[in-house]
């Protein structure tokens, strides 16, 4: 069985530190180290510097021309005992220029490589039916016609050409054997939708290298733990210490949401009881930030993590023009800038899409499971741990929460009970409050509400002695329906007659 070696530990727990020590000890070995962002990479590259240590960083700012050409070259050459890069750029190259080289990389790599793409019927023949054909042994999968590779290559790579954006993106998903193409039925709109289903593979550079070693929060929980056993990988905990006691802060967590209530984009937007496509002023997210959690924060220092649909109105501090809410990105690692605030709020969700979660995560479970059997819900658990506990974790840990020299409170304002559970058991000296926590009710909407006028007068017609075709003229519905309706009446009807005979 494969082995991938991993340093787990909490954000700020020293891994970073211990690599430094790693290479340091180790400096007759090829090291190659790679970054989710650039921004981490720039705040390493110091500390290496720092300890006398050389390396060679590329990537987008010191590199002309191709960053994975440069990169390669630079692994073949073997000139520079440390090279670092960024998780992207190492995906890209040819994995077996890391053959001799020991493999670190920090922090998780993102790996979903799924999208939906919309066409109306017109737009979808204008684009792909002279390039693409339904696929004879997947009658809904699409594959690229033999004869146009070539011609759908260098239409994919032009910008200028007639093809839509996501016509490109499609015909470069098609040239790629890595990617699963499903063209779903045309819809009551008349709009076709094409599923993107794949990953951003790593497992060929892990294979390449002399060893990989992997230092994050978490592995097996992530995608890319479900890939790995999904492969037949094991991942092998490094047995070392860190001195890492804990956070030493004590933390007060604000739910926004009560008990038994799950965060989402759709819970947050409801307003006067009924959902909103848009964020809007007075919808229940809106309120509890305004009349609670600015009040509570007051002039006080503050960071907001959210996706582009949170756009609340922030406050206004003394001098009339800033806000004492700054809003990092939802990637925040290496972002180390608000190490002396002590409050985050957290609003970022881990929601797919209904199309992704129902049809294309099964597609995507049945293309991983080559040694081991992955299911839908081993990637729906995946994808909702990076994208909700994980980001969270990582968000509240840009505060002073991670300074060593910061003992005062940390105050953490997050989108449910749920996710205050998981954080106490990540940092430890926490007290859950819910004295502000909201509870979501939404009205019955209008569809709902005549559906079950309807029923009701289907059941009183029947109680006085009419027909299905009868009652089916009266109300205007199928007498299959009403046969169903009628069904789980006399079935609930039933079971409280044993009830009261009992």
């Amino acid at each position: 069985m494969k082995t991938i070696n991993a340093l787990i530990a909490p954000p700020g727990a020293g891994k970073t530190t211990w690599l430094i020590n790693h290479l340091k000890l180790n400096k007759n070995e090829y090291s190659i180290i790679a970054f989710p962002t650039k921004l981490l990479s720039a705040e390493v590259q110091a500390r290496l510097t720092g300890f006398s240590l050389t390396y060679n960083a590329i990537d987008s700012d010191n590199t002309e021309g191709s960053v994975a050409q440069c990169l390669e070259a630079t692994l073949l050459l073997k000139k520079d005992k440390i090279v670092i890069c960024t998780h992207e750029s190492l995906r890209l190259i040819n994995a077996d220029t890391l053959q001799g080289w020991h493999l670190y990389i920090d922090e998780i790599p993102t790996t979903w490589d799924c999208d939906t793409l919309s066409f109306s019927e017109l737009s979808y023949r204008a684009a792909l039916d002279q390039y693409a054909e339904i696929d004879k042994e997947h009658n809904h999968r699409l594959k690229i016609k033999a004869e146009c590779k070539q011609l759908a290559k260098d239409l994919a790579s032009q910008s200028t050409s007639a093809l839509s954006k996501e016509a490109r993106k499609l015909l470069k998903a098609l040239l790629d054997d890595r990617y699963i193409i499903e063209v779903d039925q045309l819809d009551a709109k008349q709009i076709r939708t094409v599923r993107i289903v794949g990953v951003k593979h790593y497992i060929p550079v892990f294979e390449a290298a002399e060893s990989t070693v992997i230092m994050g929060a978490e592995i097996e929980k992530t995608l890319l733990g479900v890939i790995l056993k999904g492969a037949g990988w094991r991942v092998k905990s490094i047995e070392t210490s860190l001195d890492f006691r804990g956070y030493g802060n004590k933390v007060i967590i604000h739910p926004f949401l009560a008990a038994n209530q799950t965060y989402s984009k759709r819970a947050a937007l409801v307003k006067n009881g009924k959902f909103e496509e848009h964020y809007e002023e007075g919808c229940i997210l809106d309120d509890w930030l305004k009349h609670d959690v600015f009040k509570i924060i007051g002039n006080r220092k503050a960071i907001l993590v959210a996706h582009s649909w949170c756009n609340p109105t922030l406050p206004i501090i003394e001098d009339g023009q800033s806000t004492n809410i700054a809003k990092p990105s939802i990637d925040s690692r290496g972002i180390n800038v608000y190490d002396n605030y002590n409050i985050a709020i957290c609003l970022q969700h881990g929601n797919l899409t209904p199309v992704e979660s129902s049809r294309s995560t099964p597609t995507l479970a049945a293309s991983l499971s080559l040694e081991h059997p992955i299911n839908n819900n081993d990637i729906l658990s995946a994808i909702k741990y990076e994208r909700f506990y994980e980001s969270t974790l990582q968000s509240v840990c840009r505060t002073a929460l991670r300074s060593r020299n910061n003992g005062e409170d940390i105050l953490l304002f997050v989108q449910d009970h749920d996710i205050a559970k998981f954080l106490c058991s990540k940092i430890g000296d926490c007290t859950i409050d819910v004295s502000h926590s909201v509870h979501v009710t939404k009205e019955d909407s209008e569809a709902k509400t005549n559906r079950d006028k309807l029923k009701l007068k289907a059941i009183t017609l029947n109680d006085l002695g009419h027909g299905t075709t009868y009652i089916s003229e009266q109300i205007g519905r199928s007498e299959r329906t009403i046969r169903n309706w009628l069904k789980a009446y006399f079935q609930l009807e039933a079971l409280q007659t044993n009830q009261a005979g009992n």
